[in-house]
């Protein structure tokens, strides 16, 4: 499988896999919904809501991480996912740059190394005009 070639299909794709996991999971808690698709990227857009805030009003720090993770362990899914092999997070760099106290944070991935045994992912973090609030480095192997 690739990255989805529309936001329609990635769209389908994720509401196929929501529909295979049996329990509610940090996708929920976070709100995630496909937000763009290129032919290198995917992005995942989160939106400001109470339980995602940290006691300034802006994003938590868990939040920004969990958009980051998900995004890039997603990405790794789609592009590895014909090896029949998911991929474990064992090592991860995020740096937290700025934060916003509203609207909503737009996780975009990008892989940049996808072998046979591990692969990484690059994740940025903007609010919707751009402002760059995290940047993430995932390195996962594929189990």
């Amino acid at each position: 499988m690739a990255i989805p070639a529309s936001l329609e299909e990635f769209q389908r794709r994720w509401q196929e896999f929501r529909a295979g996991v049996e329990h509610e999971e940090i996708a929920d808690t976070l709100e995630l919904v496909p937000h763009a698709v290129s032919e290198d990227s995917l992005s995942f857009a989160m939106p400001l809501v109470d339980r995602l805030r940290q006691a300034g009003g802006m994003f938590s720090a868990t939040a920004l991480f969990g958009a980051a993770d998900l995004t890039g362990t997603y990405l790794a899914m789609q592009v590895l996912s014909e090896e029949g092999k998911f991929p474990l997070a064992v090592q991860a760099s995020t740096n937290f740059l700025a934060n916003t106290t509203e609207g909503t944070a737009v996780a975009t991935a990008r892989l940049l190394r996808g072998g046979r045994t591990v692969a990484v992912a690059q994740v940025s973090v903007t609010d919707t005009a751009g402002k760059h609030l995290a940047e993430a480095v995932f390195t996962y192997v594929l189990k």
